[in-house]
């Protein structure tokens, strides 16, 4: 459920950095070579995005978790649900589950 006040932003940001670090790119010394596997070289990209390169999906399923991305396959999990409560306190009472798809992935 959506909360009823909302975090403050350094709160956001160690709740994301910590998901962030689930995501096998951030691994120190990882070398993955997955065709899916995020990389990050510049810095200041990883930063703003906190470290988030991997995405969300397996093959043919945006919504199965990605094993290698666990912490973009939990903030995923997370949007669709608070997704789901705003509509339903915004009056859709029968939404019982939502799916947020991305716009643009670059």
């Amino acid at each position: 459920r959506m909360p009823e006040k909302g975090w403050d932003e350094a709160t956001l940001r160690l709740v994301i950095h910590e998901l962030a670090a689930l995501d096998s790119n951030t691994f120190v010394d990882n070398a993955g070579v997955g065709e899916r596997e995020g990389r990050v070289i510049c810095p200041l990209v990883a930063q703003r995005h906190f470290g988030l390169a991997h995405g969300i999906g397996r093959s043919g399923d945006i919504a199965e978790p990605q094993p290698k991305a666990a912490g973009s396959s939990l903030i995923y999990t997370l949007t669709n649900a608070l997704a789901a409560d705003a509509l339903k306190r915004a009056g859709c009472a029968g939404v019982s589950e939502c799916t947020v798809l991305p716009l643009a992935t670059g």
